[in-house]
């Protein structure tokens, strides 16, 4: 018989996050329809109070990110599921509680850190998207002197279905303009700040070069005139996960995905999404160096420049687009045999199963 697990995402009362989709929704849905589970989505009743979701009948509960919105919440949670002897299993695929004061969305998270850390201490399992995200949370967990338990990676994959057919780049002639796409949230301001610099100087000194399309990416306008700059609103019916890659497939083609990360240590501990999402699109990737991408990179699955480098790596770009169809193809061959929801599914699978082994480690 299927097993019923209960699943508490980021902001439950709103429609459900991108992350939620990626992590959550869509490889467990997967398993819902193999028949290894029931999924039961999870709500606060109270939007004021910590009155607890419907937790009777579950197997075991997945929490989300910042699910709960402050302590009392998260103090009332981990005792109705130690209560009931019901396994928490928090999923977490951003550092939140290392999010630099200068982040736009520090002051959103700030009311739930203490949460968060009541949940990463107690959870009876921890789930990361990253091995470097693993290593932070268990050396943010040593200063709060709370014991390391079991925990298990997760890498971010993507549904074949959702992202549905290839779509190719753009032009293969040396003298068009070289395509370049940035894609992020808003709160993404340091990480475009950290190239627009080279950019400007490599427009200004090579005029024609490239054409950079931005959608999100940044919370304020950019400065100054960039005829080389087109920025992309993204509609307000596609503000949701499914909705928006249906939309993005829509977008003019590029050759080239730009994935810069601003060093700290929120950065760091971050997953190689935006590198799957470029495969998706049929874009090679130049990246930062960094624990975000170095195994990508290491195996030729991106390309990596360092400040000062951004210019230059776009410049044999330019000159270069074969190479970069070939470089598109391994990583979306990469994408579609290693990174899959199925994989996700997968190993969500191992982790729900009776018998896993974190069951026996955990108090």
């Amino acid at each position: 018989m299927p097993v019923r697990i209960g699943v508490l995402t980021q902001a439950p009362e709103a429609p459900l996050t991108s992350s939620a989709w990626i992590r959550l929704l869509l490889p467990l849905q997967l398993l819902e329809r193999q028949g290894h589970c029931q999924i039961r989505l999870l709500q606060w009743p109270k939007p004021h109070q910590p009155a607890l979701p419907r937790l009777r009948g579950l197997a075991a509960l997945i929490v989300q990110r910042a699910a709960c919105p402050s302590l009392p919440w998260a103090e009332a949670l981990v005792t109705a599921c130690q209560a009931r002897a019901l396994p928490l299993i928090f999923d977490l695929d951003d550092a939140l509680f290392a999010l630099p004061v200068t982040h736009p969305e520090h002051q959103r998270y700030a009311p739930t850190l203490a949460a968060l850390d009541l949940l990463l201490a107690q959870a009876s399992l921890r789930v990361y998207s990253s091995p470097a995200l693993a290593e932070l949370c268990g050396q943010h967990l040593s200063r709060l002197r709370h014991v390391d338990r079991p925990h298990a990676l997760i890498p971010n994959g993507l549904d074949p279905t959702t992202w549905a057919r290839r779509r190719f780049p753009c032009s293969l002639r040396n003298g068009d303009p070289l395509q370049l796409l940035y894609m992020g949230t808003r709160t993404h301001n340091a990480d475009l700040e950290l190239i627009l610099p080279e950019l400007d100087a490599l427009a200004a000194a090579r005029p024609g070069l490239f054409e950079l399309t931005l959608i999100g990416g940044t919370s304020e306008p950019l400065q100054g005139e960039r005829p080389w700059l087109q920025t992309l609103e993204i509609p307000l019916q596609a503000r949701r996960y499914p909705q928006f890659v249906a939309w993005l497939r829509q977008c003019p083609r590029a050759d080239l995905g730009l994935a810069p990360l601003a060093p700290n240590p929120f950065n760091a501990a971050k997953s190689d999404l935006k590198v799957l999402d470029y495969a998706a699109l049929d874009l090679p990737t130049l990246c930062s160096p960094g624990p975000a991408y170095d195994s990508l990179l290491a195996s030729g699955l991106a390309d990596g420049a360092v400040s000062g480098e951004w210019g230059q790596r776009i410049s044999w770009a330019a000159r270069h687009r074969w190479r970069l169809r070939w470089r598109a193809y391994r990583a979306r061959r990469y994408l579609w045999t290693q990174r899959t929801v199925w994989h996700m599914a997968r190993d969500w699978g191992q982790l729900l199963s009776p018998t896993a082994a974190w069951r026996r480690l955990s108090p």
